[in-house]
């Protein structure tokens, strides 16, 4: 995170990622919202939003393995742009897919 913060590198917002928050936010379990995450992207040149595709519902198809379904979207984009995920869900860690960091 601290590459993308400094601009070196780009930190990409899939869109499960924008549905879960929305979803979360409903469910009064975060009190970030679409408003503030829209805001956070226009402020910053690092983040990018990557919009879901054909190819990452491909990927989010053959790994029926990851119970949760935001989790498969998330993995799925991830490995579309060959990016690492900032997670702390070991278990998405542990499986391989995707490489995880937690800074």
């Amino acid at each position: 995170m601290a590459g993308a913060e400094a601009g070196r590198l780009v930190a990409w917002v899939p869109a499960a990622v924008a549905a879960e928050i929305v979803l979360l936010r409903e469910l009064g379990r975060i009190k970030v919202g679409l408003p503030e995450l829209r805001t956070a992207m226009d402020a910053s040149s690092c983040l990018r939003f990557l919009a879901l595709d054909l190819r990452q519902l491909d990927d989010f198809a053959a790994h029926r393995g990851i119970a949760d379904p935001f989790d498969r979207l998330i993995v799925s984009a991830c490995r579309a742009v060959d990016a690492r995920l900032v997670s702390r869900d070991t278990a998405l860690a542990q499986s391989g897919l995707v490489r995880v960091v937690w800074d």
